[in-house]
């Protein structure tokens, strides 16, 4: 899937657990020509859901500490979550 965060084109795709190895997420930081978002597909709704908003906080807020993209991105996944938002990824 392409969106476009400030103005620029990413990806975000669905990632295997061996590409992801010990994270849930990814985003190309500082972005290259191809900028991407990867996720890990086997996480269950919430997670998939917070791991996008953290990973596109990451890409639009890049000066923002991790600790403040954590407990952002956790606070609005949770809301859209019990508003019944769903992200399904394509793999």
């Amino acid at each position: 899937m392409r969106v476009k965060i400030n103005n620029r084109a990413w990806t975000i795709r669905s990632a295997t657990a061996r590409e992801m190895r010990d994270r849930m997420g990814d985003c190309d930081h500082p972005p290259g020509r191809h900028p991407t978002i990867r996720v890990r597909r086997s996480l269950g709704t919430l997670a998939t859901l917070d791991t996008v908003v953290h990973e596109v906080l990451h890409a639009s807020r890049p000066e923002l500490a991790e600790d403040a993209v954590d407990e952002t991105a956790s606070t609005i996944a949770r809301i859209l979550h019990r508003l019944g938002a769903r992200i399904t990824l394509p793999p």
